[in-house]
């Protein structure tokens, strides 16, 4: 991501020179009648800002007008902040600017702001509604908003999946209104389409945060051991005295051997390496390097025994002490004044979260990130303390459960609750005598795979990024046989179509973000035409109103609909768009509606819990 040093700078450089006609416009000249700012893309992101510029530059070619974009500075999380967008909002108007459009929903708030502060401008919100700073809705005359159809937005996917053939749906929901109505819709169209064919078709429905569902995100990985007596090729037993990387491996095996942190007042010095195979010398003992706290061992025709030796310190060592939640010592490393080191919390309890360090300093520049549960401190001259600090998790924890199988000696590490993103570090148990780690696996409670990536399942010191679990419910549809799942609505829906790829089988997604419509994975894509919507709003605006776009303004469309079924999708969109087909309303948040949309040949199964 590009970041701009100056917002100011930033907006010198986009005025100072327009080209035209070969010449370079003074900036005192330029006017521009209508201006677009984005959410902080390109306005070639074949997603929301290109289609909503398409909607400002057509109607202003059209009008005789002149149009232009900015693209504001994202802040360090990401996003357009407040004062950044309203500085482009002052900058439009300095440059005459008529009309200010704004899309989605980051500019709720600005846009009602910018409408305060400049009454004799005209602002179009896309895709949000206006609010007051203290978030109440509010309007202007001054402000018109657009909104779109979340209900038959729903009902285009729902009877272009029957349409193409489906007969098992899937809809992956969120507990809240909008995904509500995206998922009451995608009933309907459904059902339209089933009873209409009278075709039996059934749809699974699942809200993935619903307190009605009992889904288990968790999954057991298991560190698996085979018998030495099993194992066709040579093995030769490796030992590491203060340190981590024993084990019993196979020959031409490459194991990372780490050295222990240095004992206080003490630091690392070498690695001592001994054969423990009668007749091969030391020197066949193949380390990567003897001077480094971590080393690289490739196994060779000998047993070997690795100790890393520590020396005193030439200098004051501090302790930097990592705590478990309970304020016992979870680690503990000792560092020299002005030397850094990394450190990571524990893995939290099931059902929590991290959150936090406190740590025993009020220095600037002691740690990086105080949010980061792994992260780097910087040694002053007085030892540290961090305090991991773990809150309970607003969303399902995706939990991991570490275990030892047959042939394995004690416990291994790496069991806790995670969120997605993290890096999950799991460490085998030692083999019992007689015994090889052979691999890891993994299985969630309905003993199908995790869709986790280990760096290496075959060694017993190794680590995976979580992944987003949510993933296991449409997995889940799936493997029940659905062949196609809309998750309109749903700030986790991309795990549909992520899913698709962990099947040779055909199964299909259906999107409903704009720039999912190119996606190969996806079927077809329930598209909301921010263009459409412009074009129509500047081009009868009404400021105090808000803009339905729906099928009566060509704003809702499905990005692919088989020509062989063209006829019947056109009829029904006509349909909806002159008011011939009439929808329901959505559902309740928390409402069943498996019985909330009869129909005689549409069963809806809303589940999680059953097989």
């Amino acid at each position: 991501m590009r970041k701009t040093v100056s917002i100011l700078l930033c907006a010198v450089m986009i005025v100072a020179c327009v080209f035209a006609f070969g010449g370079c416009t003074p900036a005192e000249k330029l006017s521009y009648d209508v201006v677009l700012l984005t959410d902080g893309g390109t306005v070639s992101d074949s997603s929301y800002n290109q289609s909503a510029w398409n909607g400002v530059s057509e109607f202003a070619e059209g009008a005789g007008m002149t149009s232009r974009y900015y693209q504001p500075v994202l802040d360090e999380s990401g996003i357009v902040s407040a004062e950044s967008a309203m500085s482009y909002v002052d900058l439009a108007v300095k440059s005459g600017a008529k009309f200010i459009v704004l899309p989605t929903a980051v500019y709720e708030s600005v846009a009602y702001e910018g409408a305060q502060k400049y009454a004799d401008v005209n602002f179009l919100l896309i895709d949000g509604t206006p609010k007051a700073e203290n978030g109440e809705v509010a309007s202007a005359d001054n402000l018109m908003s657009v909104t779109f159809d979340d209900l038959q937005s729903g009902f285009l996917a729902g009877y272009n999946a029957v349409i193409s053939g489906n007969q098992k749906l899937g809809y992956f929901g969120e507990n809240n209104e909008i995904s509500r109505k995206y998922g009451s819709g995608f009933i309907q169209g459904a059902a339209y389409a089933a009873d209409k064919a009278g075709i039996p078709t059934v749809l699974e429905y699942a809200d993935y945060d619903s307190p009605s569902i009992d889904y288990d995100y968790s999954f057991t990985v298991t560190a698996n051991y085979k018998k030495i007596s099993d194992i066709e090729e040579d093995v030769f037993k490796v030992n590491v005295v203060n340190g981590t990387g024993s084990g019993v491996y196979t020959e031409g095996s490459n194991v990372t051997i780490t050295a222990d942190p240095a004992p206080e007042g003490k630091v690392f010095d070498r690695w001592e390496v001994k054969s423990d195979t009668e007749g091969v010398k030391d020197s066949k003992v193949n380390l990567s390097t003897k001077t480094k706290t971590v080393s690289n061992l490739l196994v060779e025709k000998c047993d070997a025994t690795i100790t890393a030796t520590y020396k005193d310190a030439e200098s004051t060592l501090y302790p930097v002490t990592v705590l478990n939640e309970n304020g016992t010592a979870y680690s503990t490393q000792y560092i020299g004044s002005g030397e850094s080191c990394e450190v990571i919390a524990p893995a939290a309890d099931f059902g929590m979260v991290f959150d936090h360090w406190n740590i025993n300093s009020e220095e600037e520049g002691v740690i990086d990130d105080l949010n980061a549960k792994d992260t780097w401190v910087h040694m002053g001259e007085k030892e540290l303390t961090l305090e991991p600090v773990y809150i309970k998790s607003v969303v399902p924890t995706f939990n991991v459960t570490v275990v030892t199988g047959e042939g394995g000696d004690g416990e291994s590490e790496g069991s806790g609750a995670y969120v997605a993103g993290d890096k999950v570090s799991l460490k085998a148990a030692l083999p019992k005598e007689g015994y090889i780690f052979y691999n890891w696996s993994n299985s969630d409670v309905n003993g199908y795979g995790a869709g986790i990536s280990m760096a290496n399942e075959y060694y017993p010191i190794t680590t995976f990024d979580m992944v987003n679990r949510y993933q296991a419910v449409v997995e889940k549809m799936y493997n029940k046989g659905v062949s196609i799942i809309y998750a309109g609505g749903n700030q986790e829906g991309t795990v549909v179509s992520d899913a698709t790829w962990s099947y040779n089988f055909p199964v299909k997604a259906i999107g409903s973000e704009i720039w999912q419509s190119g996606w190969t994975n996806y079927y077809s894509t329930s598209i909301k035409d921010y263009a459409a919507a412009v074009k129509a709003c500047l081009g009868d605006f009404k400021g105090g109103e808000a803009f339905v776009g729906n099928c009566s303004n060509n704003c809702l469309s499905m990005s692919y609909v088989d020509e062989a079924f063209a006829e019947g999708y056109n009829s029904t969109y006509a349909a909806l768009g002159d008011g011939t087909l009439i929808l329901k309303p959505a559902a309740a948040v928390g409402a069943d509606v498996s019985t909330a949309y009869p129909s005689k040949c549409l069963t809806v199964n809303y589940w999680i819990t059953e097989d």
